[in-house]
């Protein structure tokens, strides 16, 4: 009876154990569920994504309307002549930056300046458009990254109507966020 009155706690090497093992534990594991400016810009590519779909069905329903879905066309939209390729968004490399994110604006309501607008202020916006102008697509980034943009980052939106398809591809990328 008197050793069972005399073990009420834990002994410090117990205590010592639990200690250990939960630092290590929260080593591993918090940066994995703390990871929120990550998810954040995800959760906001992903927002904007889906926000770019919905604005291409728009414009090619007006497109349609106008008689402007077939081949090469140009609608107006919130002031703005945006060119067409099968009723969406043509890429035309030739365009500058300032042009291109001005179309971008007009049927994708984001806020955004162009690349030349983000080399003289990178807190002009929180996005920025970019072009491949020979493969005539459009890049959606976060103006935050302009420092580590390059043809291999994979943190951003990729628009492209091509004469080759018959419609246009968007593709989200996330890898590097």
């Amino acid at each position: 009876m008197t050793n069972s009155r005399l073990r009420k706690g834990f002994t410090l090497i117990e205590l010592v154990v639990v200690i250990i093992v939960l630092g290590i534990l929260a080593v591993i594991a918090a940066p994995k569920f703390l990871n929120l400016r990550t998810d954040a810009k995800i959760a906001d590519l992903q927002a904007i994504e889906g926000a770019m779909k919905s604005a291409l069905a728009l414009v090619y329903s007006k497109a349609a309307i106008e008689g402007e879905n077939v081949e090469a066309g140009t609608i107006t939209h919130a002031g703005i002549d945006i060119p067409l390729y099968n009723g969406y968004p043509a890429v035309d490399g030739g365009d500058s930056f300032d042009e291109l994110n001005e179309q971008v604006q007009a049927w994708l309501d984001i806020d955004s300046v162009s690349l030349t607008a983000i080399k003289q202020d990178n807190n002009a916006a929180p996005l920025f458009i970019d072009k491949s102008s020979a493969n005539n697509q459009i890049y959606i980034f976060f103006s935050e990254d302009l420092a580590d943009k390059s043809v291999n980052f994979y943190c951003h939106i990729l628009y492209q109507n091509k004469e080759s398809n018959s419609q246009y591809e968007v593709f989200l990328r996330t890898d590097d966020c």
